[in-house]
């Protein structure tokens, strides 16, 4: 089993991210998805809806399914907290940098987007 871990700093990069993650896992690897900058709108119940209408991804579904695997997600803290009124999806945890990086270091890949 490899370990992976993905740093997603782009919204419009989440659904190829969460793809990939979600066949990994599916693989019997281990995946955790920080969400950083741009990045951590997708995890608010408002912008999955808004990623559905615009590119025609089910965010707010991939996110579940992930979810549903095992896979841990990760909104980043400062972020989160100094958006006004984020809605997170339901299983998302906070993370600071501390915890992205010891993540990371016991990684087999880290994988920027």
């Amino acid at each position: 089993m490899r370990r992976w871990v993905y740093f997603v700093t782009l919204s419009t990069n989440a659904p190829y991210v969460i793809r990939e993650g979600i066949e990994r896992k599916k693989s019997g690897d281990d995946v955790m998805i920080f969400f950083d900058l741009d990045g951590a709108y997708v995890l608010d119940k408002r912008y999955t809806q808004k990623m559905e209408r615009s590119h025609g991804v089910d965010m707010e579904e991939m996110l579940q399914i992930a979810l549903s695997l095992g896979i841990r997600l990760y909104g980043c803290q400062l972020n989160i907290l100094v958006a006004d009124g984020l809605e997170l999806v339901e299983g998302v945890e906070l993370a600071g940098v501390v915890t992205f990086l010891e993540i990371a270091y016991g990684a087999d890949a880290v994988l920027s987007y």
